[in-house]
């Protein structure tokens, strides 16, 4: 792929919202300790965990109600001294011989109130605040649109702080292009970093290119959200046709088809009393209102938790555009989820909403793929035994019970007619797949 700042491709296509997170190396080292730590890939446990060493190194055994005390270097991460350490001394919790004996929410709502009050986690937020800080002076005196750049004094981006947090960040605000409202800015070290979303007022003052020159030399920086357009300001291709699509297999790229809704806006026309009494003869029953879809039509293929979703919808009629009545726009909406989104899907818009669906193809023929990443399953054997115990009792408890009571038999009986032909490892693979350890098979075939 031939493309770089200086000779930015061409698009058909643009950059409808586009949403970014950076960290510090500082917080993206305890990101990384907490997951090594405690990574068992659950998210709340791992967000525990990170709350829990940012704020570990605070407590000593002498530790008080006060936390303002200072911060030691060694840190032993192959333990629950975290958990322990942090109610050691909080009244509260004295009834608990464990952190992990409190209630899931309760210890969640602790960490995150701790926390808050170490000096690690204000050093931490003043680094991520300084982030912001130089993120926004590029934006001004980089990123932004030569058309936005109106004087040297002037400055196209800025940003008020809002009085609560956002997406469960500690700290927001919202973003301004000329004092417009063109997306959030959201922070704290709770999180871990910062969130910068650009809506689409937003993303038409930024250069593109060199917005992706900035991000490239900035720290722990990933693309968590991308919409691209394609606008089609003669309606040559209709929601219609997009739903044709749908049908043909357009939206399929594996075997596991999308789900879909579509959506009629409009008005209803009373219908005058000779049409009502004509449509109550033909029908038998009296109509009183003809539905007007005059709003315009909306095509949704996707779902937005599985990180891909398309919308094509009547921009014109949306709009109520008397120039462009006819104008429909097709969205792609991509989400970091069991996905990394390349920064350089911003510079090549049109390749990768192409690549996105069969339906898309007629933007270009280059294609640039956001492949999901291989999700590892993760079993529990537990549960998976649960589950399968609670089938078996739908499905042949009624069974069983005519074996044991009508035919008479006894449960070993029943069990080994059921059981006939099998070998005592034989279990469900799903079991297996959990790691369940069978039976020593030498022990049982002796």
């Amino acid at each position: 792929m031939n493309q770089n700042a200086k000779n930015p491709i061409q698009n058909l296509t643009k950059i409808d919202y586009l949403t970014v997170v950076f960290c510090p190396d500082e917080v993206a080292r305890l990101r990384f300790d907490a997951k090594l730590a405690f990574g068992n890939g659950d998210f709340n446990s791992y967000k525990e965990a990170y709350n829990a060493m940012l704020c570990a190194e605070m407590f000593d055994q002498n530790a008080t109600d006060d936390l303002e005390i200072d911060v030691t270097e060694t840190v032993n991460f192959s333990s629950d001294y975290y958990y322990d350490e942090l109610f050691e001394n909080n009244k509260r919790y004295k009834n608990y011989s464990s952190i992990k004996q409190i209630p899931n929410e309760e210890r969640t709502h602790f960490l995150k109130n701790v926390v808050r009050k170490t000096k690690r986690y204000k050093t931490l937020t003043s680094l991520i605040e300084g982030d912001i800080s130089h993120f926004m002076h590029l934006m001004n005196t980089e990123v932004a649109t030569k058309a936005d750049r109106l004087t040297s004094d002037t400055l196209s981006w800025s940003y008020r702080n809002n009085t609560g947090g956002m997406f469960t960040y500690e700290k927001s605000a919202t973003l301004y292009r000329h004092d417009v409202n063109s997306g959030v800015i959201a922070w704290g070290a709770n999180n871990g970093g910062v969130m910068v979303s650009f809506s689409g007022t937003g993303c038409a003052g930024l250069d593109i290119p060199k917005l992706h020159t900035m991000l490239k030399k900035m720290p722990n920086v990933k693309i968590t959200r991308l919409d691209i357009a394609y606008d089609d300001y003669e309606g040559n291709r209709t929601v219609f046709d997009y739903f044709q699509n749908l049908e043909e297999g357009g939206f399929c790229k594996t075997n596991q088809a999308p789900s879909f809704s579509f959506i009629q806006t409009g008005e209803l026309q009373k219908l005058t009393a000779e049409q009502q009494a004509e449509w109550k003869k033909k029908h038998g029953w009296q109509k009183r209102y003809d539905c007007i879809a005059n709003g315009g039509n909306t095509l949704y293929v996707g779902s937005r938790k599985n990180g891909k979703m398309a919308r094509m919808y009547e921009k014109g009629k949306q709009m109520q555009s008397e120039s462009q009545p006819n104008w429909v726009r097709a969205e792609l909406e991509l989400r970091s989820i069991d996905r990394v989104i390349s920064l350089d899907a911003l510079l090549n818009t049109d390749a990768v909403f192409a690549a996105a669906y069969p339906a898309f193809d007629f933007i270009t023929a280059e294609r640039l793929e956001i492949r999901t990443t291989s999700r590892e399953r993760k079993h529990n054997g537990a549960l998976v035994a649960e589950r399968l115990e609670r089938y078996c009792i739908q499905s042949y408890s009624k069974f069983v019970n005519y074996l044991h009571h009508i035919q008479e038999l006894t449960s070993d009986e029943i069990i080994n007619r059921l059981t006939k032909g099998l070998n005592p490892w034989d279990i469900p693979d799903s079991i297996n797949q959990a790691c369940i350890t069978p039976p020593n098979q030498m022990e049982l075939t002796t």
